[in-house]
């Protein structure tokens, strides 16, 4: 009997473990994920809060392990994501030409025209959407081998596109506590 309770005590362990790393946390009052799946492996939280990108959203950042470093988590391999979930209604315009601005304003001109074409495609796709209702996300998956992958409402999507210099361009549009939260990165571990 003892072995069976034993037993039980450590599934149930395992299973409220595996609930809590993909628990939400509330971010400007809207939940938003622990952990994020690229292409099966899973992506950890570094840091998240609320930005104005057009309108009002979650931002939260995923990295394949934490860091509280800036340089680490612009060079650190792998993929990366950066989750934008709106706090209320929004146009999806408007959140295109916040990451158009954000990306322009934080790399010279010659940089940001080999970057125009690539938010040149997010910004067509973004206005296919039209708009983001509250709750929806919007997600900018970096993977090595594809580019950055735009993933919009429902089954709004543009294959690969840029490059890891544009990606760090549009990680440095962020706040410093997006990027980088160990609060929230503690979350990670205790769950």
């Amino acid at each position: 009997m003892k072995t069976v309770l034993t037993a039980t005590a450590i599934a149930l362990a395992a299973t409220f473990g595996a609930v809590s790393a993909n628990a939400a946390v509330k971010v400007g009052g809207v939940p938003v994920m622990q952990t994020a799946p690229a292409n099966g492996v899973p992506l950890l939280i570094n840091g998240a809060g609320v930005v104005d990108m057009g309108g009002k959203m979650a931002a939260a950042v995923y990295l394949p392990q934490n860091t509280t470093s800036v340089s680490n988590i612009m060079t650190m391999p792998g993929a990366k994501s950066i989750r934008l979930t709106a706090i209320s209604n929004m146009s999806a315009d408007a959140l295109a030409k916040a990451l158009d601005a954000g990306v322009k304003k934080g790399v010279s001109a010659a940089q940001y025209a080999s970057f125009k074409p690539a938010m040149d495609a997010f910004s067509k796709q973004l206005a296919s959407v039209k708009q983001i209702a509250k709750g929806q996300t919007v997600e900018l998956l970096f993977e090595p081998s594809n580019g950055i992958v735009l993933m919009g409402p429902g089954s709004h999507i543009i294959p690969g596109t840029g490059n890891a210099e544009l990606y760090q361009a549009m990680l440095r549009m962020l706040p410093a506590g997006v990027l980088s939260n160990t609060s929230i990165q503690k979350q990670n571990i205790n769950g």
